[in-house]
Protein backbone atom coordinates (compact mmCIF):
# COMPACT_ATOMS: atom_id res chain seq x y z
CA UNK A 1 0.00 0.00 0.00
CA UNK A 2 1.23 3.62 -0.84
CA UNK A 3 1.19 6.02 1.07
CA UNK A 4 1.33 9.41 -0.03
CA UNK A 5 4.52 12.26 1.00
CA UNK A 6 3.26 14.13 3.65
CA UNK A 7 4.91 15.66 6.92
CA UNK A 8 3.03 15.85 10.04
CA UNK A 9 3.04 18.78 10.98
CA UNK A 10 5.29 20.25 14.12
CA UNK A 11 3.18 21.22 17.07
CA UNK A 12 3.24 24.82 17.89
CA UNK A 13 3.39 25.60 21.83
CA UNK A 14 3.88 28.95 21.79
CA UNK A 15 2.39 31.89 18.74
CA UNK A 16 5.02 33.55 17.02
CA UNK A 17 7.37 36.32 18.17
CA UNK A 18 7.43 34.00 21.50
CA UNK A 19 11.09 34.27 21.96
CA UNK A 20 11.61 35.91 25.11
CA UNK A 21 11.43 32.90 28.12
CA UNK A 22 11.04 34.32 31.76
CA UNK A 23 11.49 31.63 34.70
CA UNK A 24 9.15 32.22 37.83
CA UNK A 25 9.87 30.08 41.51
CA UNK A 26 6.32 29.21 42.54
CA UNK A 27 4.98 27.81 45.54
CA UNK A 28 3.95 23.73 45.51
CA UNK A 29 0.81 24.55 45.92
CA UNK A 30 0.77 27.03 43.24
CA UNK A 31 2.43 24.23 40.81
CA UNK A 32 -0.47 21.78 41.61
CA UNK A 33 -3.06 24.77 40.80
CA UNK A 34 -1.36 25.21 37.75
CA UNK A 35 -1.28 21.56 36.49
CA UNK A 36 -4.85 21.04 37.80
CA UNK A 37 -5.60 23.77 35.33
CA UNK A 38 -3.24 22.95 32.52
CA UNK A 39 -4.79 19.37 32.93
CA UNK A 40 -8.41 20.74 32.31
CA UNK A 41 -7.51 22.92 29.36
CA UNK A 42 -5.47 20.29 27.92
CA UNK A 43 -2.35 22.57 27.27
CA UNK A 44 1.19 21.98 28.55
CA UNK A 45 2.06 23.81 31.72
CA UNK A 46 4.17 26.70 29.83
CA UNK A 47 1.22 27.83 27.78
CA UNK A 48 -1.11 27.16 31.02
CA UNK A 49 1.23 29.85 32.68
CA UNK A 50 1.40 32.24 29.52
CA UNK A 51 -2.54 31.95 29.76
CA UNK A 52 -3.10 33.05 32.91
CA UNK A 53 0.22 36.13 33.01
CA UNK A 54 -1.82 37.36 29.89
CA UNK A 55 -5.11 37.19 32.04
CA UNK A 56 -3.23 38.30 34.79
CA UNK A 57 -2.13 41.68 33.33
CA UNK A 58 -5.42 42.43 31.00
CA UNK A 59 -7.02 42.14 34.48
CA UNK A 60 -4.37 44.53 36.00
CA UNK A 61 -4.65 47.16 33.14
CA UNK A 62 -8.64 47.15 33.61
CA UNK A 63 -8.31 47.56 37.52
CA UNK A 64 -5.73 50.34 36.94
CA UNK A 65 -7.27 52.20 34.48
CA UNK A 66 -10.76 52.06 36.31
CA UNK A 67 -8.74 53.50 39.39
CA UNK A 68 -7.82 56.77 37.72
Amino acid sequence: MNRPNSITPKAIYAPKGCNCPIMAHVTENERDDLKRIAQLEMRTLSATARMLMLRGIEQYDQDTLSAE
